[in-house]
């Protein structure tokens, strides 16, 4: 295994432990458990610009990604939830917390099938786990079980999201537009074309001698 202690993998396992932890915290530290999922989240982020300077074979730091995803997104948010809604909806909080589960861990499943460049196929998990942690410290219990419901039926869905790279590449259009704009306004001045000079084009004639030049002259008076 120590072929896989790389810098990557050790993030990913961090956020692993975040999620860990989150599990383990009482049901009405709901703050706390929202902020060690978004800690998750961020870590998930580094491991794969980490594990994508370093190269080489990634299948082991997939695998690890997309178990850490399934507990850090996907169960610790439905639990915090079945928890938080358990005094008021037991039986709907454990429905809804199972069906988020499903929908993240089917998300998980499918991802490495339809890989597409430029955008997700499907509410990434990190996205969706996140935003049901936030409802649930912030928005009532109705409210938290709906918007969990809509976002697990999002990650099972074929909507397509744009990645932070190619929503960052759609941005830059604008940039380059304005930067034309602004050369059309203000054009550069034409600098005068030089033109070289023509070669002569065929057999090079030989240049007489010293000598010669000399039995001619005298030849000439």
């Amino acid at each position: 295994m120590r072929e896989h202690l790389v810098p990557a993998n050790l993030v990913t396992s961090a956020s692993l432990s975040a999620g860990v932890v989150a599990l383990l915290l009482r049901p009405d530290q709901v703050g706390l458990a929202t902020l060690l999922v978004v800690v998750a989240g961020v870590l998930d982020g580094c491991d794969g610009v980490l594990a994508r300077r370093r190269g080489g074979d990634h299948r082991f730091g997939a695998q690890l990604d997309s178990l850490t995803d399934l507990l850090c997104f996907c169960v610790v948010p439905a639990v915090v939830l079945a928890r938080a809604v358990d005094a008021d909806w037991p039986v709907a909080g454990r429905v809804v917390a199972v069906a988020f589960a499903l929908g993240g861990a089917w998300r998980l499943a499918r991802f490495p099938l339809v890989k597409e460049s430029g955008h997700f196929v499907g509410l990434p998990t990190p996205s969706a786990g996140g935003l049901v942690m936030l409802l649930t410290l912030l928005a009532p219990a109705p409210v938290a079980l709906v918007g969990a419901l809509v976002l697990a039926w999002l990650m099972t869905s074929t909507l397509r999201f744009p990645t932070v790279v190619s929503a960052a590449v759609a941005v830059r259009p604008g940039r380059r537009d304005a930067g034309e704009r602004r050369r059309a306004r203000f054009p550069r001045p034409s600098r005068p074309r030089v033109l070289g000079r023509t070669r002569r084009i065929g057999p090079k004639r030989a240049r007489p001698s010293r000598r010669r030049r000399v039995l001619r002259a005298l030849q000439r008076r």
